[in-house]
């Protein structure tokens, strides 16, 4: 049977929402519905840091036109997300509350790292079948008007992404200056912004660049030759230093009379293009794709992978960004995948003790490859240096609650046991606690079994009332054994347990 099902997606200059028939296979969809309507609400947040009570009437207005389009179609099933103009708004709770209350309409807010996650999954498949090789380095650019995501693949993982908070509308004109005037204006900006990410991520160097947002595909009327249905365009450097150079000496008026473009997406070519150039910068790319996807058809695939209860497909790379994060933080490669195997074995061994589910799982093999980072500041409680790194790195494929309960389970590795006292551990709902002290838990023993130099697969676990059983064939003893501690164990799982 074939569903309908909707996504909404709430930008820092329009609205949008697409309605799609889904397959009966869920493999693809049919467009029913494409929408777009302007709503400024950027304007808003860039400059007086809230969203203005006009705004808001304005954008009540436009999601009621969405709901009533939706009920047209019988449709219930829906994912609407908000971006980095609500994200950044001082007033996006009372926005959000108002949105649900006045149009029935649950909004969410969408960071900048899920972005990320949501457009690889989309872009990859659409990219020639030479960019999907993992001998490739790429950069993917998703340039918003409120915000950019940068991140870059190594070897076909993941390695680094970042959220910066500067987009071709918050770059903006705003004003009657020439287009030089501009550009004097905003290069030192765009420059220094892109010099830090450099020298936060290392080397960017790249083959190609893939870049999306509208600001990008707006800059592609730009060209000589008409725009092909094709789902991604390839732009040579000639083809990108001439529409950078009409962009350069056009103004905002001549650029909407002669390629029809609305003066809001006018006034994003010239920060757009000045964009595009720091980035084939830094990364000396050689060519530059840009896939004929959004937010909104990202979203709508997810979701439908969400409805059909398919796994996450991104898994493998949160994991390998993990893997690459511990290393830039000084962390050895081969250990922390040792340990995160030794968590994943006890975890599943142990499954009849705490019926975790498979996304609990995945917390604690990131908490486990990322555990030792805050080693990188210092030696003396590194592991709430560990939770500090944690919080403050954007991890694709994690919500931010999800990051929270990462950090302390690598809090809570070793040392102190969760306390009440602890503000994080204590703001924490009660279901999430528990999770930390099981997956904090388990975590240390995997810490103290990897020490043993003995293999995982020589493991056995027996499971009995009040005690658990763990045997590693090929152990040194209990002079070995003694060096795990179970203190949080016990306490977690109300339950004993020992080692042979």
């Amino acid at each position: 049977m074939k569903e309908l099902l909707a996504s909404i997606d709430i930008g820092a200059h329009s609205a949008r929402m697409l309605i799609a028939e889904v397959t009966e296979d869920g493999m693809s969809y049919d467009t029913l519905e494409d929408l777009e309507i302007s709503a400024p609400l950027g304007a808003d947040v860039f400059r007086s840091g809230k969203i203005s009570d006009d705004s808001v009437t304005v954008m009540c207005g436009i999601l009621r036109n969405f709901k009533q389009k939706m009920d047209e179609y019988s449709i219930t099933k829906y994912r609407a997300i908000a971006t980095s103009a609500v994200r950044e708004a001082e007033n996006a709770d009372v926005f959000l509350e108002r949105m649900w209350f006045l149009t029935g309409i649950q909004l969410e807010i969408l960071s900048g790292s899920d972005e990320a996650r949501l457009l690889s999954l989309s872009i990859r498949p659409l990219l020639p079948s030479e960019f999907r090789q993992k001998s490739k380095r790429l950069l993917m650019a998703d340039i918003g008007t409120g915000a950019c995501q940068v991140s870059s693949y190594d070897c076909g993982v993941m390695r680094f992404t970042e959220t910066v908070r500067f987009g071709t509308l918050r770059l903006g004109g705003g004003d009657s200056v020439s287009p030089a005037l501009r550009k004097e204006r905003l290069l030192p900006i765009i420059d220094a912004t892109f010099r830090e990410i450099s020298y936060l991520s290392g080397k960017l160097d790249c083959s190609s660049l893939i870049i999306t947002g509208g600001s990008v595909r707006a800059i592609l009327l730009l060209r000589d030759r008409p725009l092909s249905q094709n789902p991604v365009h390839t732009l040579t450097l000639s083809e990108f230093e001439r529409i950078k150079d009409t962009a350069e000496t056009m103004a905002e008026n001549e650029l909407c009379e002669k390629y029809n473009l609305r003066p809001d997406v006018a006034e994003t070519i010239l920060p757009c293009c000045m964009i595009v150039e720091s980035l084939i910068r830094i990364t000396d790319a050689k060519s530059i794709f840009i896939p004929m996807i959004s937010t909104k058809h990202a979203l709508l695939e997810n979701y439908i992978r969400e409805f059909r209860q398919k796994k996450d497909p991104f898994e493998p790379q949160l994991l390998g960004m993990a893997i690459q994060t511990a290393v830039r933080y000084g962390g050895d490669r081969e250990m922390v995948t040792d340990i995160c195997i030794f968590a994943e074995k006890l975890f599943l061994k142990l499954k009849p003790l705490h019926g975790m589910e498979h996304r609990s799982l995945l917390l604690l093999k990131v908490a486990a490859l990322l555990y030792k980072t805050g080693l990188f500041i210092s030696n003396s409680s590194y592991h709430k240096h560990s939770a500090y790194i944690i919080r403050n790195t954007e991890l694709p494929g994690l919500s931010q609650r999800e990051r929270e309960i990462v950090a302390l389970i690598a809090r809570y590795h070793r040392k102190s046991m969760p306390k009440p006292q602890h503000t994080e551990f204590a703001q924490l709902p009660r279901e999430d606690r528990t999770l930390v002290n099981r997956l904090a838990a388990i975590l240390r023993l995997a810490c103290g079994l990897a020490l043993s130099r003995t293999s995982e697969n020589t493991m056995t676990v027996t499971i009995r009332p009040g005690l658990v059983t763990v045997k590693m064939a090929g152990g040194s003893g209990i002079s070995t054994w003694s060096a795990v501690d179970t203190s949080l164990f016990r306490y977690a799982f109300a339950t004993d347990i020992v080692f042979l």
